[in-house]
């Protein structure tokens, strides 16, 4: 048994606190307070190296149980200034919060990708207007679904298109655990310089609909992001659907 389990397991020694994941006693202790009024909105919770001192556990543990309560609507997370309390009551949509291409990892590996469909097509202008992408190009288009961990039902239905050129990349990806771009830059040496986001407001589609369980014509938030590498070449789009009440997406904007 690990020290961190020794350090969050009761004097009883029962066997089911035991198997309670570490990260889930730091969110059930967290959300106790809470509830009992120790943090008031837009206070900000203990820092991640004192949460680690008080419950004996890694960063890694602590992390995942702050990105948990954000994912609950209870927390922001902020670079360089730490968890903020938000609210007082978990809201049920998916908190998301992305400024950086490492959040960006962070996110792809603590979610998941249902695969849908793979195709190589040929975009066409209509298409490529809205991507921002050169007509009469060809592009993989990977159709997916993506998952918390923890529930069944998508919060997000994911169009990846990707650049004819590597096709390496689409093979396989119902394995792949992390952001489709960092498969780009393992196996084909480019980097990716910058990625620029588009958010917008529009009604579900029939298709959008379907796959996120919503009705046709309700809200959904749509979110861009193309990928350029360091020569400026645009080598991947992802376009990201979320339903309108089940979805909030924080930014922090830091004056310098």
């Amino acid at each position: 048994m690990s020290d961190e389990a020794d350090s969050l397991k009761d004097n009883s020694g029962a066997a089911e606190r035991v198997e309670t994941p570490l990260y889930q006693e730091i969110v059930r202790k967290l959300l106790e307070e809470i509830d009992a009024g120790a943090y008031a909105v837009g206070d900000r919770l203990p820092t991640e190296q004192e949460l680690c001192s008080r419950f004996a556990v890694s960063r890694h543990t602590v992390r995942e149980a702050l990105r948990r309560l954000q994912e609950m609507g209870y927390i922001l997370r902020r670079q360089g200034s730490g968890s903020v309390l938000a609210a007082r009551r978990a809201d049920g949509r998916f908190v998301n919060s992305i400024s950086s291409l490492d959040e960006l990892v962070q996110y792809a590996t603590s979610t998941r990708l249902e695969i849908l469909s793979v195709d190589r097509i040929i975009v066409e202008e209509e298409l490529a207007g809205r991507l921002g992408c050169r007509p009469d190009t060809q592009w993989f288009r990977v159709s997916a679904l993506r998952r918390t961990r923890e529930t069944s039902e998508p919060f997000s239905y994911v169009e990846v298109y990707i650049d004819a050129a590597f096709s390496d990349v689409v093979r396989n990806l119902e394995v792949v655990q992390y952001a489709i771009y960092t498969v780009l830059e393992q196996r084909y040496g480019v980097r990716i310089a910058e990625v620029m986001q588009d958010i917008e407001a529009a009604p579900a589609s029939l298709n959008v609909a379907s796959r996120l369980h919503v009705p046709p014509q309700s809200p959904i938030l749509v979110i861009t992001r193309r990928y350029f590498t360091d020569d400026g070449r645009l080598v991947e789009i992802a376009v990201n659907t979320h339903p309108g009440a089940g979805f909030r997406y924080t930014m922090s904007l830091q004056r310098r």
